[in-house]
């Protein structure tokens, strides 16, 4: 009888030991905060990426807008720069994402973490890199997005910088966007760029 009262107390004492172990290993899996080091290499490799990133769709919109103009380099974006974000962040083994308080593309709405760094920026905080450990452990770069010339042909105010024809065209293809409004020099957006292990 004695034996049968033992088993269920080992077998208790067992599974309480288990549950604080796990709790522990909950706790200690948890990412680290990045080093002064890593956070320069995360900001080395990300301004790397963004850079380059830019130089390929920049170039691209401009030899589109050279065949054709702005509603040729319109339609190119819309066709193909998913696909090159796709591509460029395969070779770079990172998502390349951007994002901003005002799309132009609902698929590039900000995450909530984006959101937070959105806000960051639109609050008057110093426009310099971010860096980050998400919780599965990969590294994160944010940096702020500024209308460049080329840009503001399709950012810029309609009936200005933006022909009402061309407008036309870019409310058939995204009938919800916000991304218009904006000079040269202004903040648009961010770069969101997580380095996978």
């Amino acid at each position: 009888m004695k034996i049968f009262l033992i088993i269920p107390a080992v077998a208790l004492s067992l599974l309480s030991a288990c549950g604080t172990s796990s709790k522990e290993d909950k706790e200690t899996t948890q990412a680290a905060p990045l080093s002064e080091q890593e956070k320069n290499s995360v900001i080395t490799s990300g301004k790397e990426i963004a850079e380059n990133t830019f130089k390929v769709l920049g170039g691209n919109l401009k030899k589109a807008m050279g065949e054709g103009g702005v509603e040729n380099a319109i339609n190119y974006c819309n066709a193909n720069a998913s696909n090159l974000m796709g591509s460029l962040s395969n070779v770079y083994s990172a998502n390349i994402r951007r994002t901003s308080n005002k799309l132009r593309n609902e698929h590039n709405a900000p995450t909530a973490s984006e959101q937070k760094v959105l806000d960051h920026y639109i609050n008057g905080s110093e426009m310099k890199p971010i860096t980050d450990v998400l919780p599965n452990g990969n590294k994160i770069f944010y940096a702020p997005i500024k209308m460049k010339p080329l840009c503001i042909s399709c950012h810029g105010t309609v009936g200005e910088s933006i022909s009402e024809k061309d407008y036309k065209n870019i409310s058939n293809l995204y009938p919800d966007d916000k991304a218009i409004g904006y000079k040269e020099g202004d903040f648009r957006g961010i770069w969101s760029i997580e380095l996978k292990k």
